[in-house]
């Protein structure tokens, strides 16, 4: 069996105020054009393959016409679960409907124990959910983490889980040790969302989203597609495409990645103002995305407006000319969690830490909001 395995898509994306879906249409038409070449038995998208819960119109034709191309003018069968970004009610619609195309489409946690078996192999999905959500199926108050949810799910699939079968599982979930990015969206606050490795061992592979580095994990039999675009500066120079997974037996499988090449890339550009404006630093494509981390442009007015000029995508502009950085880094900033950083704050302007209640409110007030995203 030979499976490609992509998510990630974040289709709709707003990157710095600019809309990628062009970027977007031209990378899914490079991902057609190689699946006639590939020509698989199964394509599994690993979640997030809306951005956000409400997609525009044509955010929604766009993912559509490429699964309709897939699915049935190739007739490719697809199996896809929701990540953290998608609207599970908007993109399960339709979806009893879709089968009998080979297209199956798992948002509920009640379809886990119910395996989908095409040539022989078994895909057991597992989309994204809350704890809440988790503990509220098994009507189980003890979970509390992530770890405990995944471990709760997996007893539960054992359960019908055929060991003499070729298993695969397909989840949207963070893996203890992986690569993180900025355009991750954490999955809850207040609690430790990776979970281990060895949760996976009743299974034969893994496939999952959610990280967006391909090799975000280096593990024979968890992988991890990548997300087809760079979605934030963070994620420049990381590799995007697909992976592809042969299976000939549950002792024979190998897995590659193939890369593919976008319209723009982001890129990452420091120096000189003045030199850059004059066109003297190296630059890969004018057309790229660019972030520009510039000295000496105190004395001008309006300089991204110049920029934009020579470079029409610049997306960013830093200040370098100072060196110092006010009593919460920048930098630090990006590593750290959302209740570090109030934390942080909190502490800067009243000289005192937030109590374990305040703390607690705090995470309620956020994990509320991101459940209203989603």
């Amino acid at each position: 069996m030979k499976i490609i395995h992509t998510a990630d898509w974040h289709l709709g994306r707003i990157l710095n105020g600019k809309q990628l879906l062009e970027d977007q249409r031209y990378v899914l038409e490079q991902f057609i054009k190689k699946m006639k070449d590939e020509e698989p038995d199964v394509i599994v998208i690993a979640g997030d393959l809306y951005d956000t819960t409400y997609p525009g119109k044509e955010t929604i034709k766009l993912f559509e016409e490429t699964i309709s191309q897939l699915n049935i003018e190739m007739k490719i069968p697809v199996v896809m679960i929701s990540g953290n970004h998608d609207g599970k009610e908007r993109l399960n619609y339709g979806a009893n409907w879709f089968e009998h195309s080979n297209l199956y489409i798992r948002t509920k946690l009640e379809s886990m124990i119910e395996p989908i078996n095409i040539k022989g192999v078994n895909f057991y999905t597992l989309p994204f959910a809350t704890v809440t959500e988790v503990q509220h199926f098994f009507k189980d108050e003890t979970i509390q983490t992530h770890q405990q949810a995944l471990d709760k799910c997996i007893m539960y699939m054992s359960k019908t889980l055929d060991k003499s079968s070729i298993n695969v599982l397909i989840g949207h979930l963070t893996v203890q040790g992986g690569k993180t990015s900025d355009s991750e969206r954490p999955l809850t606050i207040g609690t430790v969302e990776t979970v281990e490795k060895r949760s996976f061992d009743i299974f034969d592979f893994v496939l999952l989203g959610h990280l967006h580095h391909p090799f975000s994990i280096n593990e024979d039999r968890i992988k991890y597609s990548g997300s087809l675009l760079q979605y934030s500066f963070s994620e420049v120079g990381q590799p995007k495409g697909y992976r592809v997974v042969k299976f000939n037996n549950k002792e024979n499988i190998n897995d590659y990645f193939v890369p593919i090449e976008p319209m723009r890339k982001l890129e990452i550009v420091v120096g000189d103002y003045e030199d850059v404006i004059q066109e003297k630093v190296d630059i890969t494509n004018k057309n790229n995305y660019i972030h520009f981390r510039l000295k000496n442009m105190s004395h001008i007015s309006d300089p991204i407006i110049n920029l934009k000029q020579i470079y029409p995508n610049t997306l960013a502009l830093t200040n370098e000319t100072f060196e110092y950085y006010d009593a919460i880094d920048q930098i630090e900033i990006k590593q750290e969690s959302d209740i570090s950083i109030i934390n942080k704050f909190y502490e800067n302007i009243t000289n005192e830490q937030l109590s374990d209640i305040q703390e607690k409110k705090i995470n309620q007030i956020i994990n509320n909001l991101m459940r209203k995203e989603d």
